[in-house]
C-alpha cells in the first residue's frame, strides 16, 4: 500500500530504531518477525495509520530492525509493539526483552554501523548494504519515507562506501571457499582454462567447487563412491561434468589442474607414491590441491613434490584467522568514520528544528517592513523618487537584519549546546516556541 503523506521536520519528529539481531535473540524468535518484500508495505501502512510519520523495515536472516520517526514517540512505539505482538503471536512483554531500542543520535550511529557491517556476524561482509538498500527501496516506493529517513539512509549508504574504500575492513576474505579460490588464482593466471576434480561429496567441497565455477572453469570431474551422489552434485552445480568412480581416480588426477578432496576415508586416498607416478604423466603441470577432509585424504608428503601446491583445512583456516585479525584492526578506523558521519547528520537534523522558525521570523519581519514602507510611500512620501525609496528599502532591510541577529544567533547557540550535551531536544523546542511566540505577527492592518 502506498501512503503518500507530506512529511516534514517541522512536526519535530524523533528518530528511533527498534530491533533484534543474532546478538540478542535466537533464530526461532527472529524468524517470527521476518517479513517478505511483499508483506512489508502492509506492515508499514498499518504503522503509518497508527501515528508513525516515516518508517522502514529491515528483515534479514540475522536481524530485524524498524527505523521510524514519530511526533509522539510514546504513541508510535505503542502502536509498533501492537503490530509486533501480532507477528509473534505472543504478548509483547514476552518478546520485548529481546529487542533493543536506540533514539536520536544513538539510532543514527547504530544505522551507520549496521550499514557499514560493523554490527554483522562477519564484520566487513558486503551483503548487509544490499539488504539495507532493498529495504529502503521498498519503504520509499510505498511512500513511507520522507525528509528524515531519506536523508538518513542516503547518508548511511555514503558512510558505508567510505568505510569500504578508506579501510581494509572488507578487503581480506574470510570464507574458506573464497580463500581457496584466491590461493588457486595465485598459482594459475587463468582459471577458465583449467580442469577441477572434486573427490567425495562433502558439503564444503561442493561449496568450493561452486566458487570455482564462477570463474568459468573449463572442465569439471566428480569422483565419488556412489554415482547418485555425484549426479546430485552435478545437478546442483547446473553445469556439465564428467562423473567417475574412485577406481578411476588416477585418470582424473592426470587431467586435473585443481583437486578438491573431501571424501570420508580412514586412509590416504592420494599417497606420495601415487603422485610421483602421476607426475611423469602430467609432465610437470602445476597441481593445486585442497584437502579439507578430516581425517585427511592426501598424504602431506606430496607437498615435497615439484609443482604440487597443497592446502589443508587448517591452512585455509589460518589464512581466514589472519584476515579476521586484519579486519578487526580496521574497526577503530571505521568507527572514526562512523562517528564523523554521525556528527554531520546530526548537525543537519538539529538544524531542521530551527530553520523553519528562523524563516518564519524573517518572513514575519519582512512582511511588516514591506507593508510599512509601501504605506508611507503611498501616503506621506509621495514626493520621493524611486532611487530614494531604493535607499530606504535597503536601510530598513539592514535594520531588520541587525534586529533579528541576536535572537537567531541565540537559537543557533541553543542548537550547538544540544550537541555538547548542555540541553536536550525538548529544551530547544521550548526555547524555539518562546522565540517564535515573541516575534509572532498578529497585526493585520
Amino acid at each position: 500500500m502506498n501512503v503518500k503523506k507530506n512529511i516534514n521536520r517541522g512536526e519535530a519528529a524523533e528518530i528511533q530504531v527498534l530491533g533484534l539481531s543474532h546478538k540478542t535473540a535466537p533464530v526461532e524468535l527472529r524468524e517470527k518477525f521476518a517479513l517478505t518484500a511483499e508483506n512489508i508495505p502492509e506492515f508499514l501502512y498499518r504503522a503509518r495509520c497508527a501515528g508513525i510519520t516515516e518508517i522502514l523495515y529491515l528483515s534479514t536472516c540475522n536481524r530485524v530492525e524498524i527505523y521510524y520517526t514519530a511526533t509522539d514517540m510514546e504513541r508510535g512505539s505503542a502502536a509498533l509493539w501492537g503490530l509486533l505482538k501480532e507477528l509473534s503471536g505472543r504478548h509483547a512483554g514476552d518478546v520485548q526483552e529481546y529487542f533493543y531500542a536506540r533514539t536520536a543520535r544513538d539510532a543514527v550511529k547504530h544505522c551507520l554501523a549496521v550499514a557499514s557491517s560493523l554490527d554483522s556476524m562477519v564484520i566487513g561482509e558486503n551483503e548487509i548494504l544490499g539488504q539495507f538498500k532493498e529495504a529502503y527501496r521498498i519503504a520509499a516506493e510505498s511512500g513511507n519515507t520522507g525528509v528524515v529517513l531519506n536523508r538518513l539512509f542516503h547518508h548511511a549508504f555514503h558512510c558505508a562506501k567510505k568505510v569500504k574504500t578508506d579501510t581494509d575492513i572488507a578487503r581480506n576474505p574470510l570464507s574458506i571457499a573464497y580463500i581457496a579460490c584466491e590461493q588457486a588464482k595465485k598459482v594459475f593466471d587463468d582459471l577458465s582454462s583449467k580442469t577441477a576434480l572434486l573427490i567425495g561429496a562433502g558439503e564444503m567441497g561442493e561449496l568450493i567447487l561452486k566458487y570455482f565455477t564462477k570463474y568459468e572453469i573449463r572442465e569439471i570431474i566428480v569422483a565419488n563412491r556412489t554415482r547418485c551422489n555425484a549426479e546430485r552434485i552435478v545437478e546442483e552445480l547446473n553445469t556439465r561434468a564428467d562423473i567417475i568412480s574412485l577406481d578411476e581416480l588416477s585418470r582424473g588426477l592426470v587431467q586435473a589442474d585443481i583437486v578438491i578432496s573431501t571424501a570420508s576415508s580412514p586412509d590416504f586416498i592420494i599417497t606420495g607414491e601415487m603422485m610421483k607416478e602421476l607426475g611423469r604423466k602430467r609432465k610437470g603441470r602445476p597441481l593445486f590441491v585442497i584437502d579439507i577432509a578430516v581425517p585427511r585424504n592426501i598424504d602431506p608428503e606430496v607437498i615435497s613434490l615439484n609443482d604440487v601446491f597443497l592446502f589443508n583445512i587448517d591452512d585455509l583456516k589460518k589464512i581466514a584467522d589472519e584476515n579476521l585479525k586484519s579486519r578487526l584492526g580496521e574497526v577503530d578506523r571505521a568507527r572514526d568514520i562512523i562517528e564523523s558521519s554521525t556528527n554531520d547528520f546530526m548537525q543537519w537534523y538539529e538544524e531542521l528544528e530551527i530553520v523553519p522558525v528562523i524563516e518564519s521570523i524573517r518572513n514575519t519581519f519582512n512582511t511588516i517592513r514591506d507593508r510599512e514602507v509601501n504605506k508611507y510611500r503611498r501616503r506621506k512620501l509621495k514626493h520621493l523618487s524611486d532611487e530614494d525609496f531604493r535607499v530606504i528599502d535597503e536601510l530598513t532591510r539592514q535594520i531588520m537584519t541587525k534586529t533579528l541577529h541576536n535572537p537567531i544567533m541565540a537559537l543557533k547557540g541553543y542548537q550547538a549546546s544540544i550537541r555538547q550535551g548542555d540541553f536536550d531536544c525538548e529544551d530547544l523546542r521550548e526555547k524555539t516556541r518562546m522565540i517564535k511566540e515573541l516575534f509572532r505577527n498578529e497585526d493585520k492592518t
